[in-house]
């Protein structure tokens, strides 16, 4: 009798901040479900840096609603770990992204403290965050060559408006300026929506229970952790034969390893067959063609230096993508839930499993994203209700004395 009663509270959620971090991370979740899918079906550039601008308001406002310390990278590493079960062939980015914002952010309110000088430098640090980010996956997936291809670009346009000796510092300036003022504008938003709002729509109180298991349970696909350490080897190694044998070796290398990769996991390659990827191929494997030669006599000049660059970027970037699509389903692996288990963070998987739980109802109170980009701040507010309720009645199910709780089962 004892051993059950024992057994049963090691699967009890207590931890106040672990608690309302999964509501909170639940619902940023259901945020870049919504607003995401939304910008990736219209193909709005910049998706990244207003997705981070959401989450800066939607970050503020729940810290507001909620002051505790440590709350904002809880719910960041939450939402992160829910983006690791999405269907996305490439998950690692944006889990890093959400991971980086969410950090900055609580940075910025360990160090000048809860108030608007705290959040707004948690805004402009978090929604600077996706723009750095950007730059390094550019980075990643194309190699340090792409840098010389925008500088050229960049010599070409100047020299073509009668400018030619304009600082390309200019345009990186510009753009730093324009992120610190969206990352105002976000914070400044979160700040002034009012926490107060207590306007329900028929059925609010109606909460959807339409998850209640685990993320990490998988049982029907098979893992191996000998092959997510293969890829991880695999990753760099391959990059460094593309870029020290020479292009037609590294492709030799490269298909080999493809067709591993494709008897093993035949669902990466459906990001593959989506015409705009290779239609972003050939625009890179062009520019880096007619913009490699730094000097030029003509308007564009064809250098077979940059075509090969150009192909040699485009053989990065298609190992990147499966390499980290790869390693992206080994991570799913249930022994995942295992290793947070000993390691003592038990609090971790079982706020997921909440947030998880939370995520359905979530997303139905939410308003359409078209809605949600116009008019923000209402949409935020009556989330915030939502989470509200959905937690009042996470308490009052879970446990009678008041205490939160959550089972496994």
């Amino acid at each position: 009798m004892n051993s059950g009663t024992s057994d049963s509270a090691e699967h009890i959620l207590t931890d106040e901040r672990w608690i309302r971090a999964a509501v909170a991370g639940g619902l940023w979740a259901a945020v870049e479900i919504i607003i995401g899918s939304f910008l990736h079906n219209l193909r709005i550039p910049f998706a990244g840096s207003i997705l981070s601008a959401f989450a800066v308001m939607l970050m503020i406002s729940f810290h507001r609603l909620w002051p505790l310390r440590g709350l904002i990278w809880r719910a960041g590493l939450i939402c992160a770990l829910m983006k690791s079960v999405s269907p996305s062939a490439l998950i690692l980015g944006p889990m890093i992204g959400i991971m980086s914002e969410a950090l900055l952010l609580e940075l910025s309110l360990r160090i000048f403290g809860f108030n608007r000088t705290g959040y707004i430098t948690g805004g402009i640090l978090g929604v600077g965050s996706a723009l750095v980010h950007k730059v390094v996956s550019i980075l990643i997936l194309y190699g340090t060559d792409i840098i010389e291809v925008y500088l050229n670009i960049y010599r070409f346009a100047v020299k073509q408006v009668g400018m030619p000796d304009a600082d390309p510092w200019l345009v990186v300036i510009a753009l730093v300026g324009v992120y610190f003022l969206v990352g105002i504008a976000a914070a400044v938003t979160g700040i002034s929506i009012p926490l107060n709002n207590q306007v329900l729509l028929p059925g609010k109180e109606d909460v959807v229970n339409g998850y209640s298991g685990s993320p990490f349970i998988v049982s029907a696909r098979s893992f191996s952790l000998t092959l997510l350490s293969l890829h991880l080897v695999s990753l760099p190694l391959l990059i460094f034969i593309i870029l020290k044998t020479g292009l037609p070796t590294g492709a030799i290398a490269v298909m080999a390893w493809a067709a591993l990769v494709y008897l093993k996991y035949p669902g990466v390659f459906r990001r593959f067959r989506k015409p705009v990827l290779w239609v972003q191929f050939l625009i890179i494997i062009l520019i880096a063609a007619f913009f490699w030669e730094r000097d030029c006599n003509f308007i564009l000049c064809f250098s077979y230096e940059g075509f090969n660059a150009g192909l040699t970027m485009t053989l990065r970037a298609l190992v990147v993508i499966m390499a980290f699509s790869a390693i992206g389903y080994e991570l799913r692996n249930p022994v995942v839930r295992l290793f947070l288990e000993k390691r003592g963070l038990r609090n971790l998987y079982l706020a997921i499993t909440v947030a998880f739980s939370a995520l359905p109802y979530m997303v139905a109170q939410i308003p359409d994203a078209g809605k949600l980009i116009r008019h923000p701040g209402t949409a935020i507010a009556g989330a915030l209700t939502s989470a509200r309720i959905w937690l009042a009645h996470f308490e009052r199910n879970n446990d009678g004395s008041g205490s939160s709780s959550i089972s496994e089962n």
